[in-house]
């Protein structure tokens, strides 16, 4: 029989211990979710959604008919072959033998054709690139605004459930005491009541919560069950917004803005070469043939064609690329008014959700945070009544929804303006932030 020694056996069981600990150490790290921030989320959703491969192609797409647009005509090749008969006067045959010939032509356009065709692709890249470009910011300001709304909902969410959890508390502390009359009783009632309407709260907010996170994942490229933990936490735009500056801003980078003018471009360009397109395109070559019929003749020369404009001047198209150009006009004209009064509506509502925020300061949070707390103790030794107690939880529950409401919605009329003026959206100063979110769903 194998006999171990005392001090190894100790030293066995003590590297044990120790790999189990670490391996549970390490699975609980690689449990918790990895923290993202804004910036992580936007890098993720601009190298990973799948809408955003469809704008590259058109972009990729526009570029190959440019490439098309500038290649030159395949020559084209051409031969005949039949008999040849010569008679005499009197149709005396005088001898047979055979014709044959073969030609080699290039066709050129019509100077200016071609470069028309190739500006208007260019266009086509243009439009394609600002459609890109446009899908991006919008990417980016959906991203973080989703970011801000599961952030809002992850606060409310952990508020009223950590008011529950306090009235459940109080309540099975309630319920060990003895009755001692209606008055408590009934304090018992009204606080199991209350605790229904904290539940309901609750729920709604984690619903909004796993709402935004699933749609979130789907814009990231992520699957739906992979959990968020997004920091810092929640915060409003660091910087007040200048409406004359954004208006002259949108008029001149708003990226669908630019779009159109593009499209008014190319309709102007389009009107050129339907004009165009009536004037004859030419086709040189050589051509040799061969005629024997008795005698053996050969023929070297050249061939030129083209087409006559006699009856088909294209006026058609011509009325119809007008009519576009008309069209485009006019969407321009309209996209620069709502531009403008999009800027406009959209500073004004910015003004307004801040002065609603100027008038709940984060430190009311805290003071109402620190209510809650002294109240339930204060409830507990009989200080204060029920009706107290169930005020302030309330008081403080609504004050927190409310001021991130009001965030969210700042950060929306923020990101909005930022689209609106073809810029990036300025991300929160990290040092700014006072907590970090680290609830996993």
């Amino acid at each position: 029989m194998l006999r171990i020694p005392l001090k190894s056996n100790v030293f066995i069981v003590g590297a044990w211990m120790f790999a189990t600990v670490t391996y549970h150490a390490r699975g609980a790290d690689a449990a918790r979710p990895e923290p993202w921030n804004i910036e992580s989320l936007v890098a993720q959703a601009l190298a990973h959604n799948a809408e955003l491969k469809f704008y590259m192609a058109e972009v990729a797409a526009a570029k190959g008919q440019r490439t098309q647009a500038g290649l030159w005509k395949n020559p084209e090749v051409s031969g005949e072959y039949g008999s040849r008969r010569i008679s005499d006067t009197d149709g005396a045959l005088q001898g047979d033998g055979f014709t044959r010939s073969v030609a080699l032509t290039q066709t050129f356009e019509f100077p200016g054709k071609g470069s028309l065709r190739k500006a208007i692709a260019n266009k086509d890249i243009a439009i394609a690139e600002l459609g890109l470009k446009q899908f991006q910011l919008a990417l980016t300001t959906r991203t973080q605004m989703l970011a801000y709304r599961y952030q809002a909902a992850s606060i409310n969410a952990a508020t009223a459930e950590l008011i529950n959890e306090r009235s459940h508390a109080l309540i099975e502390l309630l319920k060990k005491r003895p009755v001692a009359g209606v008055p408590q009783l009934l304090e018992l009632r009204v606080i199991e009541g209350s605790q229904i309407e904290l539940q309901q709260a609750a729920k709604e907010f984690i619903q909004e919560r796993e709402e935004t996170r699933l749609e979130l994942n789907a814009l990231i490229g992520l699957p739906s069950s992979h959990p968020l933990v997004i920091r810092p936490t929640l915060i409003p735009p660091p910087h007040p917004l200048d409406r004359n500056q954004l208006i002259v801003a949108g008029l001149q980078h708003n990226l669908q803005l630019k779009g159109r003018i593009a499209e008014l471009e190319k309709a102007v360009q389009q009107v050129s070469a339907a004009k165009l397109e009536a004037a004859p395109d030419f086709s040189v070559g050589p051509f040799f043939s061969q005629d024997k019929a008795g005698d053996l003749e050969e023929n070297f020369g050249g061939i030129l064609s083209m087409t006559l404009p006699l009856w088909n001047w294209n006026q058609g198209n011509i009325a119809t690329a007008k009519a576009h150009r008309d069209q485009a006009d006019s969407l321009l004209l309209e996209a620069r008014r709502k531009v403008e009064s999009e800027i406009a509506r959209r500073c004004r509502a910015y003004e307004l959700s801040r002065k609603q925020l100027d008038q709940i300061p984060d430190d009311l949070i805290d003071k109402l945070r620190n209510a809650s707390d002294l109240a339930d103790r204060q409830y507990r030794t009989g200080a204060v009544n029920v009706q107290l107690f169930l005020e302030v939880q309330r008081e403080f529950l609504n004050a927190q929804k409310i001021r991130n409401a009001a965030i969210v919605d700042t950060w929306g009329h923020w990101l909005d303006l930022a689209l609106l003026t073809g810029s990036a959206p300025v991300a929160p100063v990290i040092s700014q932030a006072k907590a970090e979110i680290t609830h996993q769903p």
